[in-house]
C-alpha cells in the first residue's frame, strides 16, 4: 500500500512543481443586462488552493457553478486539466470588471464585461423584441392622493417554460402605496406586425406626497425554449434561462390645488352621496326607531379616505349611528370606494320635523374643478302618537298665570258632588306610578317567558335560526384554513392558491394579500413551497403538484406573537388566478 502511494505521489509531483496557469474565459462579450454569461476557469495543472468567488458578487449575481477535472496522456506525458464553469448575472450595465480569482497562491487574470441595456440584434433567441416587460401609469401627472392606474405588461413570442416570475411594482423615490387590482390577465396584443401573448396586471397606486414619485423597473425570470441549442448544459436546464427589465416608471405628483376650499382634500372621478329610510319619511309612527342608510360612493378613492358624515337632528328628534361599514370594491378605473353609515332616528311626538341636509366638497380629476355632491333636507311627518308637549319646545317652562280675584273662576265639571267624589282620590303622580308598575310586571314576564322559550330550543334549531346566506357572510378564519388544508391534501393548486390568498386577508390581515407578500416574509422551507406553486399554476398543469410539503411548510411557520402564520413574496405566478 506504502508503495502505491509512493508510485502516484511521484506521478503527482510534475505537475505541483511550478505554479498553475489560470485562464478565465467569457461565452459571450458583449451580454445584455438580465442575460446570463458562462465564466470559465481553466487550469493546466494543480491548483494550489480552493477558489475565492466572493469578489464577483459585487456586480453579478452567482445563480450556478460546477467543476470538472480531466486527464489525458500524450507520448507518455500525463496532464490533468481543471475547470470551473460559473453562470454570472450581471447587476448593472456599463463595462463591468472581472478581477482576477485567488486560487490559493494561484490567481487567473482579469477581463472586462460589457453589459448592454437590451440584447445584442443578432440575438433571436430570447430578442428584447420577442420579450418586453413595460410599466405604464394612467393618469401620469396625479394629484397628491389621487388614484393612479398601473398597468403592467409581459409581452411575448417565445415559449416560456413553467419555472418563471415576474415581480411587482415597488414605490424607490417618494412616497405612496400600492396594491393589485384583480387577477392576472392574459391576452393577446398585435405589435408592429407581430401577435404577442401578453400576462397583464394592474395596481392603484395612491400617492402620498407631491414631487416625483418612481417605481423600480419590475423584473422577469424565466426558462425559454432553446431546441436549437444542442450544448451541453452543466447546470441541468433544458432551455435558455434570461431576465428581462421594465423601465423604471417616473410620475410628477401635483400638490392639492390652492383654489381648493373643502374641508377634506377628495380627488375622485366620481362622487355620490345615497340616502335610504327603512320607512318613507313622511309615514313615520312617534316612538318606533327607522333606519337611515347613508352612503358615500367614490370612484377613485379607498374607503378609509372618505370622510365622516355629521347629521345635527332637528329638535325633538334623537338620531345616533355605530361604526360605519367600509368597502373597498374594483371597478373599471381603480378602486371604488363605499362608506356606508346607518343611522337610528326615533321621534318621540307627532308633528312634521324638517331633517337636514348633507353637502360634501370634493375634486374632479376629470374636470380640474371643485364640485358640491348634496342631500337634500328631508320633511319629516310623525303621527300615532301624542302631540309634544309645550315644554318639549322651550328650554323653560312657562310660569303659571296667577288669577285675578275679583273675577270668578270658570265653572268645571269637576265642581259637581259626583266629580267631586270620583276625582278626589285621582292625581296623575298615582297613574303614572301604577302604568310603571304595569310596565315592569309586563317586562320581568317577557323576559321569564324569553329564557324558558329560548332553553327549550335545541342546538340544531338554534342553528337554523341564526343561519345567514353564505353569498352575505364571509368566511371566518377558521373555514378558510380548513379548505387550504383541504386543498393541499387532495393536490389541487388553484383550490390552494386562492384559499391561501383568502387566509392572508381574514386569517392573517396582510394587505394586500398577495403571495409577493407572503414569500418576502417567509423562511426558506415555505418560499420554496410558494415556488412551485407558482410554477405548477403558471404552467397550466397540476399533475406535479403534491400540497403535503406546502401545507407542513405552513404548520412549521409562527409569527413573533405565537399565531400560525403564512406571510407574503417579492415574485409572483404569472398564471391568472
Amino acid at each position: 500500500m506504502v508503495r502505491l502511494l509512493l508510485i502516484a505521489w511521484l506521478w503527482l509531483l510534475p505537475f505541483g512543481a511550478q505554479a498553475a496557469a489560470i485562464m478565465a474565459q467569457l461565452d459571450r462579450n458583449p451580454v445584455a443586462v438580465g442575460d446570463p454569461v458562462i465564466l470559465t476557469f481553466t487550469a493546466d495543472r494543480i491548483v494550489a488552493g480552493d477558489p475565492d468567488f466572493s469578489p464577483l458578487e459585487q456586480d453579478f449575481e452567482i445563480r450556478g457553478r460546477s467543476q470538472s477535472n480531466s486527464l489525458s496522456v500524450v507520448n507518455g506525458v500525463s496532464s490533468i486539466t481543471t475547470t470551473w464553469e460559473l453562470r454570472l448575472y450581471p447587476r448593472r450595465t456599463g463595462t463591468v470588471p472581472i478581477p482576477p480569482i485567488a486560487f490559493g497562491a494561484d490567481q487567473s487574470q482579469a477581463l472586462d464585461l460589457q453589459v448592454m441595456d437590451q440584447p445584442p440584434p443578432q440575438a433571436n433567441t430570447g430578442n428584447s423584441s420577442d420579450i418586453l416587460i413595460e410599466l405604464t401609469a394612467e393618469p401620469q401627472q396625479p394629484y397628491v392622493q389621487q388614484q393612479t392606474v398601473i398597468t403592467q405588461r409581459m409581452l411575448h413570442i417565445t415559449p416560456l417554460q413553467p419555472q418563471a416570475s415576474l415581480s411587482h411594482p415597488e414605490v424607490e423615490v417618494g412616497k405612496g402605496n400600492i396594491q393589485q387590482l384583480g387577477k392576472t390577465r392574459n391576452t393577446t396584443l398585435m405589435r408592429n406586425g407581430r401577435n404577442y401573448q401578453v400576462i397583464e396586471r394592474r395596481y392603484a397606486l395612491t400617492p402620498q406626497q407631491s414631487g416625483t414619485l418612481t417605481l423600480g423597473r419590475t423584473t422577469f425570470d424565466g426558462i425559454i425554449d432553446d431546441k436549437n441549442n444542442n450544448e451541453f448544459d452543466p447546470f441541468g436546464m433544458s432551455g435558455k434561462r434570461i431576465r428581462r427589465f421594465s423601465e423604471p416608471l417616473t410620475l410628477q405628483v401635483q400638490g392639492q390645488p390652492a383654489s381648493y376650499t373643502g374641508k377634506q382634500w377628495l380627488p375622485a372621478n366620481s362622487l355620490t352621496l345615497n340616502a335610504h329610510w327603512q320607512t318613507p319619511a313622511d309615514k313615520l309612527k312617534a316612538g318606533e326607531p327607522v333606519t337611515l342608510t347613508l352612503a358615500i360612493v367614490a370612484d377613485g378613492l379607498a374607503a378609509e379616505q372618505l370622510p365622516k358624515l355629521d347629521i345635527q337632528a332637528p329638535a325633538g328628534i334623537k338620531a345616533y349611528t355605530d361604526q360605519p361599514e367600509l368597502r373597498n370594491d374594483p371597478g373599471s378605473n381603480g378602486v371604488v370606494g363605499v362608506r356606508q353609515e346607518k343611522w337610528v332616528v326615533v321621534a318621540p311626538y307627532n308633528g312634521e320635523y324638517t331633517f337636514p341636509g348633507l353637502s360634501i366638497d370634493w375634486w374632479n380629476t376629470a374636470t380640474g374643478k371643485q364640485e358640491t355632491t348634496t342631500l337634500d333636507p328631508v320633511k319629516l311627518v310623525v303621527t300615532g302618537g301624542q302631540a309634544a308637549p309645550a315644554a318639549a319646545n322651550t328650554t323653560t317652562a312657562a310660569k303659571p298665570k296667577q288669577a285675578d280675584p275679583a273675577i270668578p273662576p270658570p265653572a268645571t265639571t269637576s265642581d259637581t258632588p259626583e266629580a267631586a267624589g270620583w276625582f278626589a282620590w285621582f292625581s296623575w303622580d298615582w297613574y303614572a306610578t301604577a302604568l310603571l308598575i304595569i310596565w315592569g310586571a309586563l317586562s320581568v314576564g317577557w323576559l321569564l317567558w324569553h329564557f324558558w322559550k329560548k332553553a327549550q330550543i335545541t342546538p340544531k334549531q338554534s342553528a337554523k335560526t341564526a343561519y345567514v346566506p353564505v353569498s352575505v357572510r364571509p368566511p371566518d378564519a377558521k373555514t378558510v384554513w380548513q379548505r387550504l388544508e383541504q386543498a393541499c391534501k387532495q393536490n389541487q393548486p388553484q383550490a390552494a392558491h386562492d384559499a391561501l390568498l383568502q387566509w392572508m386577508e381574514v386569517g392573517l390581515h396582510l394587505r394586500p394579500a398577495l403571495l409577493a407578500n407572503l414569500r418576502e416574509q417567509a423562511p426558506p422551507a415555505l418560499q420554496i413551497e410558494i415556488d412551485a406553486l407558482n410554477a405548477v399554476l403558471y404552467g397550466r398543469s397540476s399533475g406535479g403538484w403534491r400540497g403535503a410539503s406546502l401545507w407542513q411548510a405552513l404548520q412549521g411557520f409562527k409569527l413573533s406573537n405565537g399565531q400560525t402564520a403564512v406571510k407574503t413574496s417579492e415574485l409572483a405566478s404569472l398564471y391568472p388566478d
